[in-house]
């Protein structure tokens, strides 16, 4: 079977309102168009197709809200709130839909869920962005992404006091508070005055991704191949299906949120639970209530399950409905994969360790739900979605750089940013970098972090993940990051943060490091604090750690906007100066 074929093949998953003949067309610039000649639209696909197949009743969505109520929501209720809500976008902007943009300022909830649906039900290119980020951080994606609308959660006077003053923002901007909407029913008519089928490669969504510049990369994807790579991977890494409960314990902001939160489940007509405050989890009587709801699919950030395996240890959690875990974001450390398998469902299943990027839309690589460790050991990421999407050769013992070789339908579109950032990702032969380095064990991938994350001492390269792995087998030890800064004696030098409610682990910390890698690894400083700066998606800030010991005084605020929780950056920056 030709790439062409397979898929092609593939594209059958979804509902189209024209099929599509050619599975993709590549242009300049290392571009390339899925399923060019197809059409659709992807509300149909998660709402209307549902409804046809007799699901009116079904619970589509439980919604916790950050008072850890929760509420459900059938495919009939979101049905009609998508409408009545669609009607009031058509209304709010006169018909003029074609090429229009909105920005949806919102966490997981069902404001945002409904939102989401609508834009995706008119053709409108959306893009949701945290809550919490700063007037400066929403000025910088509102002048990328120009948008018509932009929609918060959070009411008027609140969103005044709090964001108006420092927001940069164009006059035509205009402004809807859901809070303070009262919505009216659709007119019986106003449906046969909008388009409704899309061609596959119209601009879809945009998620901004950003390092700790906080300068943000606009990502945008496409709809059929984006909505194909989504439940292809649904249905293979998850086994998700229509009588699936799934936690995607995700904001909406990240790609998780869209993917494996809403347009993946709800396509499959299966139950999402949308949390938005996803540390909730870590209430023990709240994760008890929503394991109770018969969640079947259990994926979590990685930072989610260390914190709980120092909350949590030596308790269980195991239900008759929970059969697949899954992790996202940092690093999977396999003792912290053996502890979430043993916990919540069975010692010998591998974890769907997901692996991708927000520029691939969905799962890349990943174990499966049905592997086995005997087979896909803790720690790897397992094996490419399918034999028709290649990396690069990669081998045992030698770190390289992970690329994509063959063409991937939930790949981006384009990037906002321009022809330059673009350019960036492809190498001289047109393959997709990945930026992270791995190896290869018994055709099983192991991705050790960023390719500017290795560490040059004394002669030896090793990653900072497998340092932190070792380091993380200490029980007492909830998180960690590995820094190295050059030295011109030893090449490079490591310091070592710890988030652990101990104080003194240093010969613990030397001995796992002596009698895995020697003495050359140990650490020339180790800083104990309260938690480790971390994206909204839980990726551990590792160059703003590093920017920290170098140069702490030119670390401007704005630096800081993709932060959780800004306080512990100044906590750590008393530690260093002392």
């Amino acid at each position: 079977m030709t790439l062409n074929q397979f898929w092609l093949k593939q594209s059958k998953l979804i509902v189209w309102d024209k099929t599509p003949k050619i599975a993709f067309k590549k242009k300049s610039q290392n571009r390339i168009n899925w399923f060019p000649d197809g059409k659709l639209n992807i509300f149909k696909n998660c709402i209307t197709n549902n409804l046809a197949l007799g699901l009116k009743k079904k619970i589509a969505i439980y919604n916790v809200d950050k008072y850890k109520k929760i509420k459900s929501y059938t495919y009939e209720n979101l049905n009609e709130s998508i409408n009545n809500f669609s009607f009031f976008l058509v209304r709010m902007l006169k018909h003029k839909l074609n090429n229009t943009k909105i920005i949806i300022h919102g966490s997981a909830s069902i404001e945002t869920t409904v939102t989401m649906m609508a834009c995706a039900k008119l053709g409108l290119h959306f893009s949701v962005i945290f809550e919490d980020l700063a007037p400066e951080a929403i000025s910088k994606r509102i002048k990328l992404i120009k948008p018509a609308l932009f929609i918060t959660r959070i009411e008027k006077k609140k969103f005044e006091k709090k964001f108006f003053r420092g927001l940069n923002y164009r006059n035509n901007l205009k402004f809807i508070f859901l809070k303070n909407l009262k919505f009216s029913k659709p007119k019986s008519n106003y449906s046969k005055l909008i388009k409704y089928s899309f061609k596959s490669d119209k601009d879809f969504f945009t998620l901004f991704t950003s390092g700790t510049t906080g300068n943000p990369k606009g990502i945008v994807h496409s709809s059929g191949g984006y909505l194909v790579a989504t439940k292809l991977t649904c249905q293979k890494q998850f086994g998700m299906n229509k009588d699936s409960v799934v936690v995607t314990a995700s904001n909406a902001g990240w790609l998780n949120g869209h993917t494996y939160a809403l347009f993946g489940p709800l396509s499959l007509g299966a139950t999402t639970i949308l949390l938005e405050d996803p540390m909730s989890l870590l209430d023990e009587d709240l994760l008890k209530k929503i394991l109770g709801l018969k969640v079947s699919i259990l994926y979590l950030p990685v930072t989610i399950i260390r914190l709980m395996k120092s909350l949590f240890n030596g308790k269980s959690f195991k239900t008759n409905y929970l059969k697949t875990l899954g992790s996202m974001g940092e690093h999977l450390a396999p003792s912290v994969a053996e502890w979430f398998a043993k916990t919540f469902t069975n010692k010998n299943n591998a974890i769907v360790n997901a692996y991708y990027q927000t520029e691939n839309g969905a799962i890349i690589s990943s174990p499966t739900f049905k592997d086995k460790i005997s087979k896909i050991p803790h720690g790897s990421v397992g094996r490419t979605v399918t034999k028709y999407l290649k990396v690069n050769s990669v081998k045992k013992n030698i770190k390289t750089e992970l690329k994509l070789t063959t063409p991937w339908p939930g790949n981006m579109k384009r990037i906002l940013n321009g022809k330059k950032e673009w350019d960036k990702y492809w190498d001289n032969k047109g393959n997709f970098r990945m930026f992270d380095l791995a190896t290869k064990k018994n055709n099983n991938l192991f991705v050790h972090g960023r390719n500017d994350d290795v560490i040059n001492i004394r002669g030896h390269r090793i990653g900072c993940e497998e340092i932190e792995s070792i380091i993380l087998t200490i029980k007492k030890i909830f998180e960690c990051c590995v820094i190295s800064l050059p030295d011109k004696f030893e090449g490079e030098i490591v310091y070592l943060f710890l988030s652990t409610k101990e104080k003194n682990l240093d010969s613990q910390i030397k001995k796992k490091i002596v009698d895995n890698f020697g003495s050359f690894a140990i650490p020339s400083k180790i800083f104990y604090v309260n938690e480790l700066p971390k994206t909204r998606s839980g990726k551990i800030l590792r160059k703003l750690l590093r920017n920290m010991l170098t140069k702490p005084n030119a670390i401007k605020k704005s630096d800081l906007n993709v932060m959780v929780n800004k306080k512990i950056f100044y906590q750590i920056i008393n530690q260093i100066k002392k």
